[in-house]
């Protein structure tokens, strides 16, 4: 069995989070220099908030573990490189399976919201460079809100 990498849209975070970052092709109209558009009007994160960087090193496309927090959501801004993001919906864990695991190709300048709940693991590098990432969350969620669930079998990547 494996995992397709399809392209990051709403589409595909159905059920386990929103795009943050709208596709548009061209620039919206405007005088100033600028533009802005609320694209969530509330993310839905309780303070106190934490954020860290998260670096992601080519390795071996195969996921084995998920993992997936009780008390927050997650927010996830690809700064550099490309990667395969893996993600579920919320759900029990089952028999050493998740359903509706989707590998999602994170391009610098995404982000995206994760619900509470939503299972996912440490993004793959695509490419043979590092990719970065922002990570913010509840504090103290590393500490006390980090569920961690091995895989039966292993699933590869492509």
């Amino acid at each position: 069995m494996y995992l397709t990498i399809k392209d990051l849209t709403q589409e595909a975070l159905a059920g386990i989070g929103w795009l943050l970052t709208e596709k548009h092709e061209s620039r919206p109209d405007s005088d100033e220099g600028f533009s802005y558009r609320d694209v969530v009007g509330d993310l839905q994160l309780d303070a106190p908030l934490s954020s860290g960087l998260l670096e992601c090193y080519p390795r071996k496309l195969c996921l084995d573990r998920m993992e997936r927090h009780h008390k927050t959501r997650e927010i996830l801004v690809a700064l550099e490189g490309e990667a395969a993001i893996c993600l579920a919906p919320p759900q029990d864990k089952s028999s050493g399976s998740l359903d509706g695991v989707v590998a999602l190709r994170m391009l610098a300048g995404q982000s995206i919201i994760l619900e509470v709940g939503a299972w996912h693991w440490i993004p793959f590098p695509t490419t043979s460079q590092t990719a970065r990432f922002q990570v913010i969350f509840r504090s103290e969620t590393g500490r006390d809100d980090l569920d961690i669930y091995d895989l039966s079998h292993p699933v590869d990547i492509q």
